[in-house]
Order: structure tokens, then sequence, then C-alpha cells
């Protein structure tokens, strides 16, 4: 019987130590590699956001805008001025917009009594937001009533934006016929209506002096009924 020799060289203990170590070796760098290799991360999904408006969006329209004229018809005296010398200024006043810090534009639209042609607006004046006073702002300009017709409006400017205008407001017309208006309120003394009026000094030094000299004149009669 013959005997064969299996034990080869590979499977020898210091071979079989050896292929264990390469095996080992092999699973390490794969490890390795796979650990190196960026693992994707996933997409986020987009949220629904809505933007912030610019800071030049138009603000609304100013609401509560009214007109009123005033003047001043009679001089330290009492007495009337004429009427080249006569002041009248129309006072605008409108509610500030809360939250508000810009600028209000004041424009005036002026035509001729009665005429046909389109009014022309331009800008009469500005005010700065800050000197708002209870929550209300004016302004102020000298008009010509006896002779031109006057309307006024107002919007907001603010970054570079303008908002829309206001409602349009008008000073009162003179009337061609009926009886005469009652004047506007004066800066040294109160209008007053035809007839009802209040007189000037001067009348009323005179009306003293009638009232002083009466019983003078009574004694005086009487002294010269008795010498008769």
């Amino acid at each position: 019987m013959r005997f064969v020799n299996v034990w080869s060289d590979s499977l020898r203990p210091g071979g079989l130590v050896g292929v264990l170590v390469g095996a080992v070796l092999a699973a390490a760098a794969v490890g390795v590699a796979r650990a190196e290799t960026p693992v994707p991360s996933p997409t986020p999904t987009p949220s629904v956001t809505t933007p912030p408006s610019p800071a030049g969006t138009p603000w609304p329209a100013p609401t509560g805008v009214t007109v009123r004229v005033e003047a001043i018809l009679l001089d330290a005296n009492n007495f009337p001025l004429p009427p080249e010398k006569q002041v009248h200024t129309a006072i605008v006043t409108w509610a500030h917009l809360a939250g508000f810090t810009g600028t209000y534009e004041i424009e005036h639209g002026i035509a001729a009594f009665r005429s046909s042609a389109p009014r022309k607006w331009q800008l009469a004046g500005t005010t700065d937001a800050k000197t708002a006073i209870d929550g209300m702002l004016s302004w102020k300009e000298q008009v010509q009533p006896s002779s031109l017709s006057y309307c006024y409006r107002v919007r907001t400017v603010i970054n570079g934006e303008t908002g829309p205008y206001s409602a349009e407001v008008c000073l009162p017309e003179v009337p061609t016929s009926g009886p005469a208006p009652l004047p506007p309120v004066v800066g040294n003394s109160a209008g007053t209506a035809p007839g009802s009026g209040s007189l000037p000094p001067a009348w009323f030094a005179f009306a003293a002096t009638v009232l002083a000299g009466g019983p003078l004149f009574a004694g005086w009669a009487a002294l010269r009924k008795r010498r008769c």
C-alpha cells in the first residue's frame, strides 16, 4: 500500500497563518473603502413662505380731508380793510395714517370761477408725518377766493413711492345771486351776519357822548323855560 502526501506547503501551519492574515487585511480594506464613500443626504422639502412686502409699498389714501378759509377783513380799529389788504388763508386738515413715517404731499387745483377749462393740479406743499398732533395734520396757504376756485387733495410719499390721492375738497365759490354769505372767521375779529352786527369803537364813543349830553340839554331847556 502506498501513502500519498496531501500535506502540501500551502497547508502547512505557516502557510495557513498567511492565508488568514491576508483575508483579514482584505476585509479591513473593503470596510475602509465603504466608510470613505459619501452617503448622499436626503433632499429637504422646500417650505412655502410669503415674501415680505417691499419697503416702498404705497400706503392707502389719507382720509378725513377738509378745507376751510380764514381771513383778516378788519384793521386794528375794526374798520373794514380794502380788498387789496385783506388776507385769506386756506387751511387743509386730514387724519394721520397710524405707523406712517414718510411725507404727505398736498396738491391744489386752481381754476377761474365758472370756467369749463380743466382744473390745473400742481404740488402746493409737503408735510412730515412727525408733525401730527392728536392724530391730525394740517397745512395752509394764502388764496384769492374772490377770483379763483381752489380744490385740494393729499397723498403719501415714502421711499420714492407715492400712494393714491385722497378725495378732493374745495373752497366754496362766491355766489352770484341771493343774500350775501357770512364772512369767514377773521384773524382779528369774528365775522357777523349782515344786520346783526357789532359796531366799531367809534360808534360806541359817539353813543356815549350823546347819552352823556342828554341830561345837560334837558337842564338847559328847563332853565330857559323859567326865564321866559
